[in-house]
C-alpha cells in the first residue's frame, strides 16, 4: 500500500509524502573541481596558490596510471568527507532555525507525533538525502585522456598538457585534438565507461559506509539541473579538451558533442556505470538530443518508442529529449519572444 502512495518531487525524483520526512538541503559536488586538485596537488586553477583540499603530489612525479588515479580518489574521497560533515552540521542545526506548521499539519507522522516537519528524527520517518555529482562526463573524459595520451601512448606529456591547459589550448590545438579524440563516455566504450563507473563505485561506497554517521541516508545523484553551467564558470581548461570556465556536462549525459556513436550507445554508457549492487544511488538526469529528420512520420515514431523501450528495460531513471535542429536554435537567438516554448 504505501509503494502506491507517492508524488513526484520537482523534475527526476520520486517521494512518499506520508512517510518522507528529510527537509534538509544537500550539497551540489562539483565533481570536474576533482581534477583540478589532482592536477595542482590541491589547488585550482582560478583561487592560485591556496590550498583547498589535500596535497597529493606533483603529477610531474607520477609514473603510472594507477599512482595519478590514485591521487585522484583521494580528492574525491577528501571532498565527500567534507561534505558529510557539512551535511551532519546541517541537520543538527536546522531544527533550531526552521519550523513548518502548516507542512507539519498536512503531514501524517508528524500529526501522529505532534512533531514539526522540521524536526531531525520524526517517528516512522523515512529520512533519504543525496548528493549530486557535477559533470560526471567532464571528469570521466578527462580521466580517459590522461590516461591514453600520457601514461599508454605517451604522446602527450605532463609539461605539454599542464601548458596547454594553462594557457586554455591557446596554440594547442594539436594537443587539444587529440584529447577531444581519446576515448569518451556516452559512446559504450569500456575503456571509458569503466572508469566512470569506478568514480561512482567510490562515491557509493562512502555513502554506504558513512551514511549511518550521519543519520540520513544519503544517495548519490546526477541532477545537474542548470548548475553545470556556473560551475564550470570556476574550472579551467579540463584535460578532455573542454575551454577553460564554459559549462561542464550536464547530469549522467554525455559531454558536449561528444556522443559520436548514437542515442542508443549513451543509454548503454549509462547502464554500465551504474553499481547496481548498492543502494545508495538516486536519480541520473539524462539529455538525448535527436534532429528531427531523425523522429519525422510513422518510422520516426516507432525509433522512439523503441528507444524508450530500451531505457525502461535497461532500467534507468530518467531521460528527456531534445528534439531540435541548428537552424530552430539560431532563430531563436534572433526573436527569442517567439521561441519561448523551446527547452
Amino acid at each position: 500500500g504505501n509503494a502506491n502512495d507517492y508524488a513526484v518531487s520537482g523534475c527526476t525524483e520520486v517521494r512518499m509524502p506520508n512517510l518522507d520526512t528529510f527537509t534538509t538541503p544537500c550539497a551540489f559536488i562539483n565533481a570536474a573541481s576533482m581534477i583540478e586538485l589532482t592536477l595542482y596537488n590541491g589547488r585550482m586553477k582560478k583561487y592560485g596558490d591556496e590550498v583547498l583540499t589535500i596535497e597529493t603530489g606533483d603529477v610531474k612525479s607520477f609514473k603510472t596510471w594507477e599512482e595519478f588515479y590514485g591521487a585522484f580518489k583521494k580528492q574525491e574521497e577528501y571532498i565527500l568527507k567534507m561534505f558529510f560533515k557539512q551535511q551532519f552540521v546541517a541537520n543538527k542545526i536546522r531544527p533550531k532555525h526552521f519550523a513548518s506548521p502548516l507542512g507539519s499539519s498536512l503531514h501524517k507522522l508528524c500529526m501522529e507525533s505532534g512533531v514539526d516537519l522540521h524536526q531531525e528524527k520524526i517517528p516512522g520517518g523515512f529520512d533519504t538525502g543525496f548528493f549530486d555529482f557535477i559533470g560526471f562526463g567532464t571528469v570521466a573524459d578527462s580521466l580517459a585522456a590522461i590516461k591514453k595520451n600520457v601514461f599508454e601512448d605517451k604522446t602527450i606529456g605532463w609539461d605539454e598538457l599542464l601548458d596547454a591547459l594553462d594557457k586554455n589550448f591557446e596554440g594547442s590545438e594539436i594537443i587539444r585534438q587529440r584529447l577531444l579524440h581519446s576515448p569518451t563516455y556516452g559512446n559504450d566504450d569500456p575503456y571509458v565507461d569503466s572508469i566512470a563507473k569506478d568514480i561512482d563505485r567510490t562515491a557509493v561506497e562512502f555513502s554506504h559506509k558513512y551514511s549511518k554517521y550521519v543519520g540520513v541516508e544519503l544517495d548519490l545523484r546526477y541532477v545537474s539541473q542548470s548548475v553545470n553551467v556556473p560551475f564550470g564558470h570556476v574550472i579551467g581548461a579540463t584535460p578532455n579538451g573542454r575551454f577553460a570556465y564554459t559549462a561542464l556536462s550536464d547530469g549522467s549525459s554525455a559531454s558536449q558533442g561528444a556522443d559520436t556513436t548514437g542515442p542508443t550507445a549513451v543509454l548503454l554508457s549509462n547502464f554500465r556505470t551504474k553499481n547496481v549492487e548498492y543502494k545508495n544511488r538516486a536519480a541520473r538526469f539524462l539529455n538525448i538530443k535527436f534532429s528531427p529528420s531523425t523522429v519525422t512520420g510513422k518510422e520516426g515514431t516507432e525509433k522512439i518508442v523503441s528507444f524508450i523501450k530500451t531505457w525502461r528495460n535497461l532500467k534507468l531513471w530518467h531521460l528527456q529529449f531534445n528534439i531540435i535542429n541548428k537552424e530552430t536554435l539560431l532563430a531563436a537567438q534572433k526573436n527569442p519572444e517567439n521561441y519561448r516554448s523551446l527547452l
